[in-house]
């Protein structure tokens, strides 16, 4: 350590500068150990406005680490004792954060004020016995952190401190203090003896150097003080949002005479015009968000959601393109719907499915069009089919961290290669991977040595009169895929399997798109061979 680390500039160039104003806000910390300030330590409180001027007449802490708990107080009148119970040690001077001890055990706790916890309902997620975050969900069902705590340090976004302060018209007093020692005295370190308060409009703190004779420790530094944050200047609470408030996007309905694009606003209802059943375009590729979050998005046919928190009518059977209605995009948050505004296109030529015209132009039932919405319809049928007619599922069900492949499952949105690999990976989950080879292997004498799924399976169909040599094939090499050119490193086995797929010639979606048909073409075969009583 040098002479000048006595004086602390660089604790002090924080202090006057950046502290209370980056993102992230450190209102508790031991810079070392809990038991050893001499690297510094963080700690804070909540200041009422009415005690501003004389917290600031003072650089010593307001409330001490481990104080503002609930107790009693007596006070004595004529020498007549009067006890009160008190929430707060000190009235307009409580705890934001909480060190929390327990009758001399070595554990101890940092909490957050639990007013602060509940103001923004604070979702608390623990990362492991020393570290947690709090979490904000916003109406949206976004998660943003808001609170960081770990063994001996607290942290709070910037933009929830500020506003927690407006709302309750106070301020947060942030309190430092650290000491650091030499090995020499001040006068061989070419320092002289300090003992100076500097003040400002929002900071207060003392500094002392001197010499010291305590051990090895010949001179000491020592800082102590607070600086005073406020809150949001332009806060202005509201208990809900007004129709002032609400943002709209707006979507492309056509092109005039010039080829410019005609838009309007999806805040529209059924008088309006143009009117709430105005079809919009967007490109499929608009999906793919949705499915490449399958924790928080499920996409169905017909539909597409946020459990819990949002869900839109779509038209998703077209091979092309997805159809939205015009008014039902309002009921989107408004950051989603800025999100399918990015992949709008002109209405042009495209047209609706015939499915989705069956199902809300003709209000008939129909099936849905899209093989991969076809897939997983067809899918449960079969599955249930299969059930009853044998008591067993011949596909598994996934477990629920394997749910996501069935979830998520769809022909790529682009031709890109890791989209088509993430699909081979989740198709062969489902139809091989699953089989329920204890089963299938039941009563049977499999003499082919390890002997997996495909091998079971065919023998399973062979015991029972039935042979498909291309449909164990087609199963074999959707295997060999996901093998060659998914699990491991794409080589001479993925270009000779490539063959049998197309791969090269035709573009990744279409392939896909046909192995998510022979895929069905499958469930029809099963179905016509071992099913009594027909889907």
């Amino acid at each position: 350590m040098e002479a000048k680390d006595l004086l602390f500039a660089d604790f002090i160039k924080v202090i006057e500068g950046d502290l209370g104003k980056t993102e992230w806000v450190t209102v508790f910390e031991f810079l070392g150990d809990h038991t050893n300030i001499d690297n510094g330590t963080y700690f804070s409180a909540l200041i009422a406005d009415t005690k501003l001027k004389d917290v600031l007449e003072r650089y010593d802490w307001d409330l001490r680490i481990g104080g503002g708990r609930p107790g009693f107080m007596t006070r004595y009148n004529n020498g007549k004792p009067t006890t009160e119970y008190y929430r707060y040690s000190e009235k307009g001077i409580e705890p934001l954060v909480y060190w929390r001890t327990f009758s001399g055990r070595k554990e101890f706790l940092l909490e957050i004020s639990e007013e602060f916890r509940l103001y923004f309902n604070l979702l608390e997620k623990i990362t492991d016995a020393n570290n947690k975050t709090l979490i904000y969900i916003n109406d949206d069902g976004d998660e943003d952190q808001a609170v960081q705590i770990s063994k001996n340090k607290v942290e709070i976004k910037l933009k929830y401190l500020k506003e927690f302060l407006a709302a309750k018209n106070i301020h947060l007093a942030i309190y430092f203090e650290a000491m650091r020692f030499l090995d020499k005295p001040l006068e061989k370190l070419g320092l002289r003896k300090i003992d100076e308060v500097k003040k400002h409009d929002n900071y207060t703190y003392s500094l002392c150097v001197r010499n010291l004779a305590l051990g090895d420790r010949k001179s000491q530094g020592w800082l102590l003080g607070k600086k005073l944050i406020a809150g949001l200047k332009d806060f202005n609470p509201t208990i809900w949002e007004t129709k002032a408030d609400e943002k709209f996007e707006e979507f492309i309905i056509g092109v005039d005479e010039n080829g410019k694009e005609i838009t309007c606003s999806c805040n529209t209802d059924y008088q309006s015009s143009p009117g709430f059943l105005t079809p919009i375009f967007f490109k499929r590729e608009v999906l793919k968000k949705y499915y490449d979050d399958p924790e928080k998005y499920s996409v169905e046919d017909g539909y597409i959601k946020r459990e819990g928190f949002w869900g839109l009518q779509a038209l998703n059977n077209h091979r092309d393109h997805v159809v939205v209605w015009l008014g039902d995009l309002k009921g989107m948050p408004y950051k989603e719907q800025t999100h399918w505004r990015a992949f709008n296109l002109t209405p042009s030529t495209r047209k609706i499915s015939h499915t989705d015209y069956t199902r809300n132009i003709e209000g008939n039932f129909a099936d849905p069009e899209h093989p991969e919405l076809y897939f997983k319809y067809k899918f449960g049928l079969f599955q249930q089919a299969w059930h009853k007619q044998f008591g067993w599922h011949l596909f598994k069900p996934l477990s629920a961290g394997d749910e996501h492949h069935m979830k998520s499952l769809h022909v790529p949105t682009t031709n890109g290669q890791k989209e088509f690999d993430d699909q081979v990976a989740s198709i062969t989950k489902i139809m091989i991977d699953s089989l329920n080879e204890g089963e299938l292997e039941k009563g049977l004498t499999i003499t082919k040595e390890n002997a997996r799924g495909i091998d079971k399976f065919e023998a399973f169909s062979i015991a029972h009169g039935f042979s498909a040599p291309k449909m164990i094939e087609f199963l074999r090499n959707l295997q060999d895929l996901r093998s060659a050119g998914v699990a491991h490193r794409k080589g001479s086995k993925y270009e000779k399997i490539k063959k049998f797929f197309d791969i090269g010639d035709k573009e990744l979606p279409v392939v896909f798109e046909d192995i998510i048909i022979k895929c069905v073409w499958v469930f029809n075969t099963l179905e016509n061979r071992f099913i009594t009583e027909k889907m």
